[in-house]
C-alpha cells in the first residue's frame, strides 16, 4: 500500500480524525497485514494536510504507536512500521541492550571498575560463618545488621527502610506503591531510560521536567503539580545522563514547592556513597521524600542489593508487595553488604574510588572540553553526557568500529534542538582515550557532513525554514 492508498484509505475510514482514532485506524490495518513490517509510514505533515489534523494530533497518533511497540522512528530515516502491537516489554531497555550487546566494549552503560571494589568474597565468608539461623522460610523485609549499617549512612531521618533488588527494582516497588494507571507523575528530563520503560508499564502520565544546570526547572515542576502530579521522580545526586548534581539553593525551592503541593518525591541515588557531598529533599522535607539507595558501584554489582526508606505508609506498601510476590532479598546478600558497610577496610576502598572516579571523570571532560565540546559541570558520576550533531549516526558509526555508546534518544521524553550521546567515564584516561579519539573523530566527521549538506541546501535555494538551526554559524558546542 504507496502513500496516496494509504491516505486515501484513511479519509474514508476517519470522518471526524483525532490523534487516537487515527492510531487506531493505524493498528487495524497493521494487524489484518494490509501494511506489513518495514513499510515506511508518509511524513507526519503530509497525512495531517491530507486528514485535515494539526501536525501536533498526528505526532501524538505516532507517539501511542511507538508506546505500544507499533512503529519506530529514526533521524533522517522515517517513521517504519515494526508490527502488530506486542505484549507490553521494556524497548528502551531492549534499545540499550541492543546498542551494546554487539560491540567489542561497553563503554554506553555506566558500570563500576572492578579494581576499585572491595572484596565481596570475604564478607560473604564471614556472613556464612556467623549466621545461626539461615534459609529461614520468612525473611525480615530488612535484616537488623544491613539496617544498623544503612542507618549510619542515611542522610535524613527515615520512618522506615526496606531491602530492594538493586536500584531499579525500589524505583519500581515505590513507584507502584504510590501510582495507579493514569497518574501523573513529574519527571526529570532526560532520565534513566529503565524509569520510563517502568512508568510505560504502570500506565502513568509523565510530565516531563527539564534539566538546567542546578537542577529540574521549578517553573516546569510547579506547572507539573498543578497539572495533577502527585509524584515527582529525581535524581539529585550525579543525575543521568548529564552527571549534573542539584544545588542546595535549589533542594531549598524545590521543598517548599513540593510541601504546597502536598506532593511525594521519589529521590533514585545509585551512586549513593561516591558522592562528596550527598544533596536529598530529605533534609528540608523528610516526611515527603522516598530515597532508593544503590550500592552496585560503589560495593559490586553482585550485590544485588539497594534500600528504600521514608515514609512508614509507602514503606509498608512495598513491604507487602515484596511479600506478595516473594521478592524477598537474600539475607546472606543483605548482611554481606551490611559486612561492607561496617568494614573500615570496606569503607576507605570506596573512599579512595569516589576520589578515582572523581578525578577520571575531570579528565575525561577536560579532555573534550580542550577539543571543542559543551560539557557539563563536573560530576561525582561517571556520565559523559557529550553533544554532537547527530545522536543515532555517530551511535551507528562507532558500533561498526566495536564501540557501543548510548543515544541521547532513549534518555529523553522530549527531543531538544541539540543531541547527545552517552558515554562512561568510569575507566582510567589512559585506558579510556584511545576510545575518546575515534567518539571526537566520528562525531567531527557526521557533523562536517551534516554541515555540508546544509550549505549545499542553501546553494541550491532549498533552505528549510523548519530545520533545526537558522544558520550553519549556530553549530557551536560540537565537535566541527
Amino acid at each position: 500500500m504507496d502513500d496516496a492508498a494509504l491516505l486515501t484509505r484513511l479519509r474514508v475510514e476517519l470522518d471526524h480524525p483525532n490523534a487516537a482514532r487515527l492510531a487506531n485506524a493505524l493498528v487495524a490495518l497493521i494487524e489484518s497485514g494490509e501494511i506489513a513490517p518495514e513499510h515506511k509510514l508518509p511524513p507526519i505533515r503530509m497525512v495531517a494536510d491530507a486528514l485535515g489534523m494539526s501536525p501536533a494530533a498526528v505526532g501524538q497518533s505516532w507517539k501511542q504507536l511507538r508506546a505500544k511497540g507499533v512503529i519506530e522512528t529514526k533521524t533522517r530515516g522515517g517513521t517504519t512500521v515494526l508490527g502488530p502491537p506486542r505484549a507490553q516489554h521494556p524497548l528502551r531497555f531492549a534499545q540499550l541492550r541492543d546498542v551494546v550487546g554487539r560491540t567489542r566494549i561497553d563503554l554506553g552503560r555506566p558500570r563500576p571498575d572492578a579494581r576499585l571494589l572491595p572484596d565481596l568474597g570475604r564478607a560473604l565468608i564471614e556472613v556464612v560463618q556467623l549466621g545461626e539461623d539461615l534459609n529461614r522460610a520468612d525473611p525480615p523485609p530488612i535484616t537488623p545488621e544491613l539496617r544498623r549499617a544503612v542507618e549510619r549512612h542515611w542522610p535524613f531521618p527515615a520512618d522506615a527502610v526496606v531491602a530492594v533488588h538493586r536500584g531499579i527494582d525500589g524505583i519500581e516497588q515505590a513507584l507502584v506503591a504510590m501510582l495507579e494507571k493514569g497518574d501523573a507523575v513529574a519527571v526529570e528530563d532526560p532520565t534513566v531510560p529503565r524509569v520510563l520503560d517502568i512508568l510505560d508499564r504502570i500506565g502513568a502520565r509523565v510530565i516531563p521536567i527539564g534539566w538546567q544546570e542546578d537542577g529540574p526547572d521549578l517553573r516546569e515542576l510547579t506547572r507539573a503539580f498543578h497539572a495533577g502530579a502527585k509524584v515527582f521522580l529525581l535524581q539529585p545526586n550525579g543525575h543521568s545522563p548529564t552527571g549534573l548534581s542539584v544545588s542546595e539553593a535549589w533542594i531549598d525551592e524545590a521543598a517548599e514547592l513540593v510541601r504546597r503541593a502536598g506532593a511525594r518525591v521519589v529521590e533514585f541515588d545509585n551512586f549513593a556513597l561516591l558522592h562528596p557531598a550527598r544533596r536529598t529533599l530529605g533534609r528540608r522535607a523528610p516526611e515527603a521524600t522516598v530515597l532508593v539507595a544503590g550500592y552496585s558501584h560503589s560495593h559490586g554489582l553482585d550485590i544485588q542489593v539497594a534500600v528504600v526508606g521514608g515514609p512508614r505508609a509507602v514503606i509498608g506498601r512495598i513491604e507487602q508487595q515484596i511479600a506478595y510476590s516473594h521478592r524477598w532479598v537474600s539475607r546472606v546478600m543483605q548482611d554481606a553488604l551490611a559486612a561492607l558497610l561496617h568494614s573500615p577496610e570496606a569503607s576507605a576502598i570506596v573512599r579512595d574510588a569516589s576520589g578515582q572516579y572523581q578525578r577520571r571523570h575531570a579528565q575525561a571532560r577536560a579532555w573534550l572540553m580542550a577539543r571543542g565540546f559543551a560539557m557539563p559541570g563536573a560530576t561525582s558520576a561517571p556520565s559523559l553526557w557529550i553533544p554532537v550533531v547527530d545522536d543515532e549516526a555517530v551511535v551507528r558509526r562507532l558500533a561498526a568500529r566495536g564501540i557501543g555508546v548510548l543515544p541521547g534518544s532513549v534518555f529523553e521524553q522530549r527531543r531538544g534542538a541539540r543531541r547527545h550521546i552517552h558515554v562512561n567515564a568510569g575507566l582510567p584516561m589512559e585506558e579510556l582515550q584511545g576510545e575518546l579519539e575515534q567518539i571526537v573523530e566520528v562525531a567531527e566527521a557526521v557533523a562536517e557532513e551534516a554541515l555540508a549538506q546544509r550549505r549545499e541546501r542553501y546553494r541550491a535555494g532549498r533552505y528549510d525554514a523548519d530545520a533545526q538551526f537558522s544558520d550553519p554559524g549556530e553549530w557551536s558546542g560540537y565537535m566541527i
